[in-house]
């Protein structure tokens, strides 16, 4: 019988903790539905951070950088280089915030590598992919990289996106690289100023573009169509693979076409970022 009580007094307690969990579940979800956290978290739709001390000093020098905010942690020591960026933040009047270290690496979620400092840049061109909508009098090229891992090749294909008119890049979430201080370098500067379109995974962006009738082709070695077979007339969007394992099936599955670059000589494959520029600036050269 006591051991009865126990166990009935103990699925109650899990009963009431079950029901505080549910409501402040339920709590969380109603604040984040609320249009005054909607509007602040839409602020930041349009920021890239970046951390470490040399690349956030190269960017404090640059002065046609727009900078949104600089972030420190309390526990830096003074030195030459982060009082010079604390000083140049200063000098521009940049909103300048003191973090302790674990939320310092909440917002440049890279404890290891941020060295104490991180800096939230003002990128117009970067929105997430919801907002795009294509326009029939203006064609787009997207090219979508699923699974791009290297920070160089990202860097590198955004610069090729950005020098290009009429072509922007999809960076999906999950599985691919982070914006972070190598892919601004990769980039030489021009990060801020490609259009970047943001997403959470391929698949689900895939699934969205084809819901606005955009046609979606996916480049692999044995593809059966050519860039002749491509209407330059209408936006398209161009996946492109990991460097060594290309499109997986799930998404090949969701392109309507497979493209494929003639190689000759046994060249079995191009780097993506060559591939990248290609696309970039197909039918202009």
């Amino acid at each position: 019988m006591r051991h009865y009580t126990l166990n009935m007094q103990i699925a109650a307690g899990c009963s009431l903790c079950e029901t505080k969990c549910l409501k402040l579940a339920a709590m969380d979800s109603q604040i984040t539905q609320q249009p005054a956290y909607l509007a602040r978290k839409s602020q930041f739709d349009n920021m890239i951070t970046l951390y470490g001390r040399k690349p956030v000093l190269e960017i404090l020098l640059t002065k046609d950088i727009s900078v949104h905010r600089l972030h420190l942690a309390k526990t830096n020591k003074s030195s030459a280089i982060v009082d010079q960026i604390q000083s140049l933040a200063t000098a521009r009047n940049i909103d300048i915030r003191f973090h302790d270290k674990s939320s310092l690496s909440r917002i440049s979620r890279n404890a290891r590598q941020d060295q104490g400092v991180a800096i939230d840049l003002e990128a117009p061109g970067y929105q997430p992919l919801s907002s795009f909508v294509p326009d029939p009098d203006t064609p787009t090229r997207l090219l979508l990289l699923d699974r791009v891992t290297n920070p160089q090749n990202v860097g590198m294909i955004i610069r090729s996106v950005a020098a290009a008119p009429g072509c922007a890049v999809i960076l999906p979430g999950r599985g691919a690289a982070k914006i972070d201080p190598l892919v601004f370098k990769a980039s030489a500067g021009t990060l801020l100023r490609a259009r970047i379109y943001h997403c959470a995974d391929t698949p689900t962006a895939l699934e969205h573009l084809k819901s606005l009738q955009v046609t979606v082709f996916g480049l692999c070695a044995d593809g059966n169509l050519s860039f002749a077979d491509v209407n330059d007339t209408s936006t398209n969007i161009f996946v492109l693979g990991n460097e060594s394992e290309g499109l997986d099936d799930e998404v090949l599955a969701l392109c309507d076409g497979r493209l494929a670059i003639p190689l000759a000589n046994q060249v079995e494959s191009l780097n993506v970022s060559a591939v990248a520029t290609l696309i970039a600036f197909r039918g202009l050269i």
